[in-house]
């Protein structure tokens, strides 16, 4: 079968957990025998293409005024690229001119920042059927996460409904609609994208570790880890206070990076507390180090990756209650979700795991995230892919003279 993927970037650049869920389905896929393209962005004027674990990756330029993932713009600049970016002809025309070359059987669109859902209509355009993940809320707000810097937006909202019009409107040609997490599905259900889809969800992935879970996990300190982005976002502040409000017995690993004066700002105020900034560090470096992970992420997560790494190496997580994060949890079993502003109830959340029994949570954890493999979530893609391509064969739709509604 020829799959081709989009998504606004690939390896080795991310920006977050969609750049890594993306490579392990379209690697997967090619070891699985499968001709899998990847069609994603570039700060460069000219396409490319390579061979990367068995995938061909086509790299095209930006067809928008600055490169997104640079330093901040002015708000006019970024007002301008969010209005192209709800629907870019000049996208839409490079998309196509690459779908007429590698003649997929099926198109598997995720992050569109970009791109823009002209894509959609390029691949319509041609007669090729069109699956969509969404890994964010782009299609309803162009901030992708609905959050304000303090607040969670309203979907809702007048803001929200001009910029998503024309996405919701071709949203009708998408064909198969998958999303990440329930949170998600249910959220673009509910708003009217997708009328004619069926939808599913499918979770993301996760490379199973090479090595087994800590099995001397005996010390009498517990060890707490943050994992991600040092941002107010993220949670950070949160797990600051869960420290403060537990006391002896426990201590912190910060692995992440941020804004160096907010970083400044946070190691000043917090100088009195068993903390340990590790920076950057891979998660097989870090997990096997830490005994329960925090994840209070003030914003609705779509789902969050991390959660589910760390179960696979039989880390218990002490989570947000928003978004798709609840739902990849075991609530008593591999953790807890909680309130994301609330220090309180996370602190009494790891005291209760702090009572059990280290090795138990530990298998529990482990087990749980076997739902998750590799192997069984491409399978479940492969599946939804193979029954769209032969529908569409039976239909016999595929013309390059289908006409655009």
């Amino acid at each position: 079968m020829k799959i081709a993927m989009l998504n606004t970037l690939y390896y080795p650049y991310r920006i977050g957990g969609a750049e890594v869920s993306v490579q392990l389905l379209a690697e997967s896929l090619a070891d699985a025998g499968h001709g899998v393209s990847v069609i994603t962005l570039h700060d460069a004027q000219q396409r490319t293409v390579e061979q990367l674990n068995g995938v061909t990756l086509y790299r095209l330029p930006l067809r928008n005024i600055y490169w997104p993932f640079s330093p901040t713009r002015n708000s006019l600049l970024r007002l301008s690229w969010h209005l192209l970016d709800i629907y870019n002809p000049l996208a839409r025309a490079d998309v196509r001119d690459l779908l007429e070359q590698i003649q997929p059987d099926v198109l598997h669109t995720n992050n569109l920042a970009g791109f823009s859902v002209a894509v959609w209509d390029a691949a319509r355009a041609l007669g090729i059927a069109v699956v969509h993940t969404s890994r964010d809320y782009y299609l309803i707000h162009p901030n992708c996460t609905l959050y304000d810097g303090k607040h969670n937006q309203n979907p809702a909202s007048l803001s929200c409904r001009l910029f998503s019009l024309v996405k919701k409107w071709r949203s009708q040609h998408v064909e198969r609609y998958v999303a990440i997490s329930d949170h998600v599905g249910r959220l673009h259900k509910e708003l009217g994208y997708f009328p004619q889809a069926p939808a599913e969800v499918i979770y993301n992935s996760i490379a199973q570790p090479d090595q087994p879970p800590r099995a001397d996990a005996t010390e009498a300190v517990i060890t707490l880890g943050y994992l991600g982005r040092i941002e107010p976002s993220k949670g950070i502040e949160v797990a600051l206070q869960v420290c403060r409000r537990l006391g002896p017995g426990y201590r912190l690993q910060i692995a992440g990076t941020g804004q160096p004066a907010y970083m400044a700002q946070l190691q000043a105020a917090n100088g009195d507390l068993p903390l340990t900034w590790l920076g950057h560090v891979p998660p097989a470096q870090f997990f096997p180090n830490i005994d329960i992970l925090l994840v209070p992420s003030q914003w609705a997560e779509p789902l969050g990756r991390v959660v589910l790494e760390a179960a696979s190496y039989g880390v218990p997580v002490v989570g947000s209650d928003r978004g798709g994060i609840p739902e990849i949890i075991n609530q008593g079993q591999t953790g807890y979700a909680c309130p994301p502003d609330d220090a309180d109830a996370f602190a009494d959340a790891v005291g209760k795991l702090a009572r059990q029994d280290r090795q138990e949570v530990a298998t529990q954890c482990t087990t749980w995230a076997e739902q998750f493999s590799r192997q069984g979530i491409t399978q479940h893609y492969l599946r939804t892919f193979e029954q769209l391509a032969q529908r569409h064969e039976l239909s016999n739709t595929r013309s390059p003279t289908t006409p655009l509604a």
